[in-house]
């Protein structure tokens, strides 16, 4: 409360971004009432399809992906083009077969490391240092662990000489002969750089999309995994790695946690439902004394806007046996209400002998708020303090002060013994890309964003984890590829940066559906500026969802 008494008195430029700011969108909410309508869709009617409302077009992310443009089909291939008729599973295809998902090679390729990359734009391959999943990956995880596509990374020390690194949702390769889907059948639209997923397809349909093209029309059969089980492409919502490679540039895998010869096995599950919970999606991940913790958070559903999800809850989960099995925390979660809806994507970072928690909220679209807990008691939700603005009180009674504002998600954050500075990278939708913080402090100031990675290079890209054995000026992690559904080891050379003035304090600035800029420091806002800036029309909050769970065990 002390924190909000003196951020009262707001500053100019803090007003006038703010009212500029509603200004500028408010033609983007113009279509929100639709968003809102309860009728049911008809996904089979075939609707044209159009590019997602976003200007940032290259950091689309799930639900509604852009797929690069398919080369020109040959005339003998389209002799021998698939015809997909609405409702007609027979001819649809049943497993990948384009150009993003290699059919995996039957034979085990051997110890040859592999030399894949990710999707670029004039081939900039700048700061990439090797392919940690899918078909040609460093360790070829398709053949050996059946880890062809794979979500975002968060990696760890496990304090024993390895890194752990926990995958979000996991595919491999085509399903078994016969088994079927409960989706729609096909979506289409015209062009060959074809948005093959509506919003009103959730997101188990995703990612393995078949596309088929002939002329100027592209089709996609849109119900490859479906949602109740089996599920095809063998999903697992989230896979586990170790590797113990010092070298960073030559870092490869020498094991999944599996269930049967060359297959990685699902680690912490989810209900699988849509609208319940549809994965359980790891966020970071410690150790202290042996025992290894894992952050996670609880997903209801994807979308409906690009770079939008809606969470339950978010918690932290214990394992004794290195990862092998885990347990959830009934103690240390935060339900996406009030103001725990702050830590629903949190990033665990250790200093001596205290743990501290960034969190962000649903979706990409907020601010960094922080909160600190002695390294004994993070399971004891009763012992986290929270910053606010001015002080650390415990118990989360009233609204943080966030950090860093912006247009931020999936937070990674480390401290730098040989830089002496916290580093925090993520996802930055204002800035188009992933983007490097410094601060002498946790909670700040922190410094103005610098792009280690653009999507202007490497579009549709998301989801940074900091590798932890980073040294010096050399700064390793992980970055996601929507449009290749994989993940790729990315290298940066750093300075210490000065620590920064304040930043201006700005009044919260609302977004359409429900979405914020939250009430603190005033975000870099990259280029474009907020002002020229276009947001989704539909950012929006739990809402209902009856039988969703809001803690662990719910």
């Amino acid at each position: 409360m002390a924190g909000q008494r003196k951020a009262h008195p707001r500053v100019l430029v803090g007003c006038v971004l703010s009212v500029s700011a509603i200004v500028a969108l408010a033609g983007c909410s113009s279509n929100s009432g639709g968003a809102q309508s309860t009728q049911v869709p008809n996904l089979n009617a075939q609707p044209q399809l159009s590019v997602p409302n976003v200007a940032n077009a290259a950091m689309i992310v799930p639900p509604a992906p852009a797929v690069p443009e398919l080369p020109k089909p040959t005339d003998d291939q389209n002799k021998n083009q698939i015809t997909i008729v609405p409702g007609d599973k027979t001819t649809a295809p049943t497993g990948p077969g384009n150009d993003l998902y290699p059919a995996a090679k039957p034979e085990n390729v051997g110890d040859k490391r592999g030399t894949g990359q990710p999707i670029t734009k004039g081939g900039v391959t700048n700061g990439f240092v090797t392919k940690l999943t899918g078909a040609d990956s460093a360790d070829h995880t398709d053949t050996k662990w059946n880890v062809a596509g794979a979500g975002s990374a968060v990696m760890w020390d496990n304090g024993s000489g390895q890194i752990i690194t926990m995958f979000g949702d996991t595919f491999g390769t085509p399903r078994p002969q016969g088994e079927g889907s409960d989706q729609p059948p096909l979506v289409s639209g015209a062009g060959v750089n074809l948005p093959v997923m509506s919003k009103d397809i959730p997101f188990p349909a995703l990612p393995y999309v078949n596309l088929k093209q002939g002329g100027t029309l592209g089709s996609g059969f849109a119900g490859d995994t479906g949602t109740t089980s089996p599920t095809g492409f063998d999903w697992r919502v989230n896979t586990l790695a170790y590797s113990s490679t010092r070298n960073l540039n030559q870092m490869s895998y020498s094991s999944f946690l599996t269930n049967r010869a060359n297959h990685a096995r699902e680690v912490i599950p989810a209900r699988r439902v849509y609208g319940s919970e549809i994965t359980t999606l790891p966020t970071s991940g410690i150790s202290i004394g042996g025992r290894q913790y894992v952050s996670y958070a609880s997903i209801r559903r994807y979308g409906p806007a690009p770079g939008s999800w809606t969470s339950n809850y978010a918690g932290i989960a214990a394992s004794d046996d290195n990862g092998a099995t885990w347990r959830k925390s009934g103690s240390a979660f935060w339900t996406n209400a009030g103001p725990a809806r702050n830590f629903q994507m949190p990033a665990l970072a250790r200093r001596g002998g205290m743990v501290y928690m960034f969190g962000t909220e649903q979706g990409r679209i907020g601010g960094v708020y922080v909160a600190r807990v002695p390294a004994g008691q993070i399971l004891n939700r009763a012992a986290y303090q929270y910053w606010m603005g001015d002080h650390w009180q415990t118990g989360l009674t009233a609204e943080p002060r966030s950090v860093v504002s912006g247009g931020i998600g999936e937070v990674s954050v480390q401290y730098s013994p040989s830089l002496r500075r916290w580093l925090m990278l993520s996802t930055d939708v204002f800035n188009n890309g992933i983007v490097l913080r410094q601060a002498a402090n946790p909670q700040g100031p922190w410094t103005a964003p610098q792009v280690v990675a653009s999507a202007s290079n490497y579009p549709s890209i998301y989801g940074a984890s900091i590798h932890p054995w980073s040294k010096g000026n050399d700064l390793y992690f992980t970055m996601s590829q929507w449009s290749s559904y994989n993940v790729y080891l990315m290298h940066a050379t750093i300075t210490r940066r000065g620590i920064p003035a304040p930043a201006p304090t700005v009044p919260e600035i609302p977004l359409p559906g429900g979405a914020r800029i939250p009430f603190g420091p005033a975000p870099d806002l990259g280029t474009p500026k907020l002002p020229t800036l276009t947001l989704p029309d539909s950012m929006q909050g739990p809402g209902g969802g009856g039988g969703a769970p809001r803690g662990p065990g719910g």
